[in-house]
């Protein structure tokens, strides 16, 4: 047999159940099968162990027997198809928002996808910062076509609901009698490094400037955005914000090449 055709029934058993195709290939003991069948288990619950650990919070809102079941069933749906078992399961929270039966939860989703952005921000290791004078050091006149590097560990989440405020109920590891929760449309900056990470709200315009800098995209193109979404929105100084706030760690200018 091919090595691909056996690989494919291999993964097949294993990702999918389905043994039919497998079974002849199995030789030794008295029940091979059986012996297979403790590798298929572990390999489900190892992957599904390392999803539910990603969100704890969700546990903790939406019951960890839900929440491992739903876990086994995405990672039949959708198994790994990288080696990084931590860049596994950002879609995970819709899937489990999807599986909710009777009282809708739509805030769900928004809990899992910041408690994914937060993991992977505290996972980042810092860069130096740039102080004003790299700022200073590139001609006004060529600002607006540079491009920023930003810390490693930002990230920059929209939601509709404020979930910002149920991620700080589950850290501070109180439940208050009771909790009002409406949409609310907000912001978030996300920072994190060597473990430690912070939430912050931000204004549209703001976000819009520092989320389109993230994603490269030039000084003057992030501000065309923010004025989008703010059209108070104050280019320089939100530019000022970012630098005394050691969020820069280098400026690629057109004229001079990457300034770090």
């Amino acid at each position: 047999m091919p090595l691909a055709d056996f690989q494919a029934r291999m993964r097949g058993a294993i990702v999918a159940g389905e043994l039919g195709g497998l079974a002849p290939l199995l030789t030794g003991g008295r029940d091979p099968m059986a012996r297979f069948e403790i590798h298929r288990r572990h390999y489900e619950a190892s992957l599904a162990r390392a999803l539910t650990e990603k969100f704890p919070a969700m546990v903790w809102l939406a019951g960890s027997e839900f929440v491992t079941q739903a876990a086994r069933d995405f990672l039949r749906a959708t198994p790994p198809v990288a080696p990084c078992i931590a860049e596994y399961g950002e879609d995970f929270p819709a899937f489990v928002t999807s599986r909710v039966q009777g009282e809708p939860l739509p805030w769900l989703r928004w809990v899992g996808a910041l408690e994914w952005q937060l993991s992977h921000a505290a996972l980042a290791v810092a860069r130096e910062s740039l102080d004003m004078a790299a700022l200073q050091a590139v001609a006004p006149e060529q600002l607006a076509d540079c491009a920023l590097t930003l810390q490693p560990g930002l990230r920059y989440l929209p939601a509709p609901w404020p979930v910002d405020e149920l991620l700080k109920l589950f850290l501070s590891e109180q439940a208050p009698e009771r909790f009002v929760f409406e949409p609310e449309d907000i912001f978030l900056e996300v920072r994190g490094a060597r473990g430690a990470f912070s939430m912050t709200r931000l204004d549209a315009g703001t976000f819009a400037f520092r989320q389109a800098l993230a994603r490269g995209e030039t000084i003057g193109n992030a501000a065309e955005r923010a004025l989008d979404a703010d059209a108070s929105f104050d280019a320089g100084g939100g530019l000022l914000q970012l630098m005394s706030g050691e969020f820069v760690a280098a400026i690629d200018d057109q004229a001079q090449g990457v300034l770090q």
